[in-house]
């Protein structure tokens, strides 16, 4: 996996609490940024991060800590360039103040435009554990190993089912990722797998300054970049509308076939490459921003690749939790 589960502080370990002010399903990097802005722009404000974040994660939903990790912050949309700049500003403070977040700085290569955009590469998990660990000294409670079952109604506020039990919030946050429309169906949510190809190349000096390389294939895209994985950098490849592939119910060994649809010729350099390992996890599809709020004081949030949003995404949902 390209990251181990997001650690919560040690001695945050305990009982579920029967009420709150603001209960946040979900401690991946939604739900952990929620956190953290939350608990210190209002102290005194009751705040319980319900986690669970199993090492094996069977349903691979929590999507981070397969992700790539990249930022970008050149983009045309408007709403998408405003969310990445800002989680880029936030990132560069904390590399600033000396929080280690395996940081890589490169940039997009966008080989059909030629256009070099900036960008950084981080591991998620690193972020979301700074981000929890931040919170935690705030004021906000984690509750390990609480895995939501349900939200009902209770009066003017919510009940919160888990396998820990049960607690009443005024206010509610899910941000469970994938898992969100598990629990509300309704949501305008779709889910797709997203997968990468962890490569047996060799990392010397001179590749580990290789930038995110994007290049069109078919009707499609691939993309080569380099990450640290476990510890190591490693060289990885993705792609997009190149194979289509809709089983969620796990990795698929596409790589031949990417090859000979034309990854090969657009990157001949990863001809002989072979893989290692493949790191996949459910996201929703597009990467599209999901915001909604089917009851007051109940918000659902997702995002696909929301690494790259979490500073925004926790500081918008943290002044509506705070209202």
């Amino acid at each position: 996996m390209t990251d181990l589960p997001a650690d919560l502080p040690a001695d945050l370990t305990a009982e579920l609490p029967t009420e709150a002010d603001v209960a946040i399903c979900g401690a991946g990097p939604i739900g952990a940024a929620t956190a953290y802005f939350l608990a210190r722009k209002s102290p005194g404000l009751r705040i319980v991060v319900l986690s669970d974040d199993p090492a094996d994660d069977p349903g691979h939903v929590s999507t981070y800590r397969y992700s790539g990790g990249s930022i970008r912050w050149t983009w045309a949309d408007p709403v998408k360039r405003e969310m990445t700049t800002e989680t880029a500003e936030f990132v560069q403070s904390l590399l600033a103040d000396g929080v280690d977040l395996a940081a890589i700085e490169n940039t997009y290569h966008l080989l059909h435009t030629g256009e070099h955009i900036p960008a950084l590469n981080i591991s998620a998990s690193r972020l979301v554990s700074h981000l929890l660990e931040r919170a935690a000294e705030a004021g906000a409670q984690i509750v390990p190993r609480a895995v939501v079952e349900g939200v009902r109604p209770d009066g003017s506020g919510h009940l919160v089912d888990t396998t820990r039990g049960t607690i009443r919030a005024e206010r509610v946050l899910v941000a469970l990722g994938a898992a969100n429309a598990l629990l509300f169906p309704e949501t305008d949510a779709e889910l797709e797998k997203r997968q990468l190809f962890v490569l047996d190349l060799p990392v010397p000096p001179e590749r580990e300054r290789m930038p995110h390389t994007i290049v069109p294939v078919g009707d499609g895209f691939g993309y080569a970049f380099v990450k640290s994985v476990e510890g190591r950098l490693r060289v990885l490849v993705g792609q997009e509308d190149i194979v289509e592939d809709d089983d969620l119910s796990g990795p698929v060994d596409h790589w031949d076939t990417l090859l000979e649809r034309g990854l090969a010729t657009a990157l001949p350099w990863l001809r002989e490459a072979q893989v290692d390992q493949i790191l996949w996890g459910v996201d929703i599809a597009q990467k599209k921003l999901v915001l909604d709020e089917p009851a007051p004081g109940l918000l659902l949030a997702g995002c696909g690749s929301s690494v790259r949003s979490s500073a925004w995404l926790g500081r918008t949902l943290a002044e509506r939790l705070a209202a």
